[in-house]
This record gives structure tokens, sequence and C-alpha cells, in this order.
């Protein structure tokens, strides 16, 4: 059985697989910094609702924004690892 850290990447694969579906359709619709901009507005709207509900703390949402940062400055063929993130 796989650890809640193991299933907590694996949600986030699958919702980055489905994030991927729909992506294309919205990249046809606006400019790729229009969409990457919207989508920041978006995680940083939900990292201070889940703050203020009291599902997350400052430092956790710090390290989703750290894991952010260093996926976009990645290596082009490195993965970053999506256990980083997880909130609980």
């Amino acid at each position: 059985m796989p650890s809640a850290e193991q299933k907590f990447a694996e949600d986030v694969l699958c919702c980055v697989e489905d994030l991927n579906s729909v992506l294309p359709a919205l990249a046809v619709r606006y400019e790729e910094m229009v969409l990457v901009a919207a989508l920041a507005e978006h995680v940083g709207g939900a990292l201070r609702i889940f703050m203020r509900a009291g599902l997350c703390n400052a430092e956790q949402a710090r390290r989703v924004l750290r894991h952010l940062e260093e996926t976009a400055f990645a290596q082009a063929n490195a993965r970053v690892p999506m256990t980083a993130t997880r909130m609980q």
C-alpha cells in the first residue's frame, strides 16, 4: 500500500494530466503569458484561502511557492519531485 506521501504525489500527477487536457483549448484563446498569469492568480488565491481556513500555514504555502520556482527554473530535462509540496 502506498504511503500518504506517495498517494499525494500520484494524485498530483493525475491532476496535472487532467489540467494538460484542458490547457490546449485555453492556449488557443489566450496568449501563453496570460494563461500563466491566470494560473498564478489561482494558485495565490487558493493559498490565501487555505491559510485563512487553517488548511495550511504560511510555511507550507511558501513550500508550494518554492516548488513552483524550482520547477520553473529547473533544467529542461530534470524532474522536480512533487512530494516536497505536501501540505499536510
